[in-house]
């Protein structure tokens, strides 16, 4: 794939992140809008995404002004863009059918692969190695010699630091692309302070109703829970961890036929099981529900119409399995 000819040759670009964008995805939005219309001045981008988070919002405006960003589409279109997802479900109902065409869809992602991926995209660009999907744009933007200007380079460090938990996770080349946009003109400490948010009272009520709500399972040495609310599902796992669990699986019911499910883990419980929430949990989760499913060995979700508390009971005995094939395969490999 030639991206700078796919890019200068698509007069009218549609470009998407996930449902309830988080900061890595709309700053990679923003960013690939950047890099589009450097390379093709004479371009129309077109940003849309079912709803932004607050943060997001707070972290895009800390750098840039934040054009229209569309809940819905009803233009035609030659260039399809996801960013930080593979998974067309993961857009949202009023979005995940605008992308029909594989020829002419583009995926960015950072995500753990989806297996019918080019079913959706002819064109993809994923790397489950990379931190986040703004360390994949600034990749781009040298591989195109596209100058990176100070307040890219801000959105763009602050997208890292926001799922790298300010680098609690990733490895030396994150560090690496940091420094580049530090050099670049990222104000380090404006990116930091852009990620400061004390949530919103619905937020930390949704996290108190899944402590009151959530459900031990104890797997050999691990602690699981699982847990209902109505939003902020992702959120609420969090928090859940931060309490003490191993594990956390929150399943939302934002509206009557839409289920979400989360689920995060501590690095401790994948580096001594081997369990990827993406692959080993919500993957077949999101079959359960309806929908699909897929993400991070450390941090996973499924959006589908259906079934939430059988799915939270599916996700038990899942991890419970995946255990136990890891258990099985140390001993068979002593």
């Amino acid at each position: 794939m030639n991206l700078r000819q796919l890019l200068g040759h698509a007069q009218n670009v549609l470009i998407m992140g996930h449902h309830n964008a988080d900061p890595d995805a709309l700053c990679a939005m923003l960013a690939f809008e950047r890099l589009y219309m450097f390379l093709n001045p004479g371009g129309r981008a077109t940003l849309a995404c079912e709803d932004a988070s607050k943060l997001a919002i707070q972290v895009a405006t800390t750098f840039v002004p934040v054009p229209e960003i569309a809940p819905d589409v009803i233009d035609q279109f030659d260039l399809f863009v996801l960013l930080d997802t593979n998974n067309r479900y993961q857009l949202g109902p009023s979005l995940e059918h605008a992308a029909q065409d594989p020829e002419h869809t583009l995926v960015i992602d950072h995500h753990e692969p989806n297996p019918d991926i080019h079913s959706l995209a002819k064109h993809v660009i994923v790397d489950h190695t990379k931190s986040s999907t703004c360390e994949i744009l600034v990749t781009l933007f040298d591989e195109l010699d596209v100058k990176l200007t100070p307040d890219i380079a801000g959105l763009l460090l602050a997208g890292i630091l926001f799922d790298t938990r300010r680098f609690f996770y990733g490895d030396a080349a994150t560090l690496k692309t940091a420094i580049r946009l530090i050099d670049a003109g990222a104000d380090y400490g404006l990116c930091l302070r852009s990620l400061i948010q004390r949530p919103d009272r619905s937020e930390r009520i949704a996290r108190l109703k899944a402590g009151s709500r959530l459900k031990i399972h104890l797997i050999g040495d691990w602690i699981v829970v699982t847990s209902k609310v109505g939003a902020f599902e992702a959120s609420a796992c969090r928090a859940l961890l931060d309490l003490g669990a191993d594990v956390a699986i929150v399943g939302g019911r934002p509206s009557k036929n839409v289920v979400r499910l989360s689920s995060r883990s501590t690095q401790e419980f994948h580096a001594k099981t081997g369990v990827n929430l993406g692959r080993d949990v919500m993957e077949p989760l999101g079959k359960v529900i309806g929908g699909e499913g897929g993400g991070h060995a450390n941090a996973a979700g499924a959006n589908g119409t259906r079934d939430r508390d059988k799915a939270l009971r599916v996700a038990v005995d899942l991890i419970r399995a995946a255990i136990e094939r890891g258990t099985a395969q140390e001993n068979d490999d002593s």
